[in-house]
């Protein structure tokens, strides 16, 4: 009988010992898939360009010129192989979903911008937010997305874009359907976990756990 239960423990022992070379394989696999795609995050600069500005209404973004340029700011991850980016006009109701909203590149490099590679594509969008200040309102509308690095490498991500108009009614006016001048001033995009990634570090996780049981059942 204590022959079986030593195979017994050896056996168990064995397989615990083996779950997180699994597990370790499974993370180092999500890792991977997340490395080759974009990831990181950026913000809008707004420095070295035209002024971008948008016409604002209950049913599109357009931008001026079109597409709008943005340089980035505070890259980080793989983001920091780009410094601008070009801003497309959008239908906001109904949206497309998977419309490219942002193409990034690098400003001093003809061609790398609008070249239909390293995009972020719109899935969907949240009701806008307006505060109105002294001299006008601020308009902030938050998004959903997914990276494409133009090789199949897709990466979920969210962000929000902000923009400042002279225009006091603004909320009424976007209520109304009238559609009002802005300008475009902030936007920040960051891309988020793969449900591969989260699913590895949850098996690390249950691994942990059952080697903390396991030393408590040896002791």
């Amino acid at each position: 009988m204590i022959g079986f239960k030593s195979t017994l423990l050896n056996a168990t022992l064995a397989i615990t010992a083996a779950i997180p070379l699994v597990a370790a394989g499974l993370f180092t696999s999500a890792g991977s898939a997340q490395a080759a795609a974009l990831n990181g995050s950026f913000n809008y600069g707004g420095a070295g360009f035209p002024a971008t500005t948008v016409t604002v209404s209950n049913t599109s973004l357009q931008f001026t010129p079109t597409p709008g340029l943005a340089s980035l700011a505070l890259q980080t991850g793989s983001f920091t192989a780009f410094d601008a980016a070009h801003i497309f006009n959008v239908t906001t109701n109904p949206l497309t979903s998977g419309s490219v909203f942002l193409d990034l590149g690098v400003f001093a490099t003809p061609g790398t911008l609008g070249d239909g590679a390293n995009t972020f594509s719109l899935t969907s969008l949240a009701t806008p937010k307006f505060t109105t200040q002294n001299a006008g309102t601020d308009i902030n509308l938050n998004y959903v997305g997914f990276f494409d690095d133009g090789s199949g490498n897709k990466t979920n991500g969210t962000g929000y874009i902000t923009f400042s108009t002279q225009d006091t009614n603004a909320e009424n006016d976007y209520k109304n359907g009238t559609a009002f001048k802005a300008t475009f001033t902030g936007l920040a995009v960051t891309s988020v976990p793969e449900p591969a990634a989260l699913l590895g570090l949850g098996a690390v996780g249950a691994v942990m756990a059952m080697s903390r049981r396991r030393k408590s059942f040896v002791q």
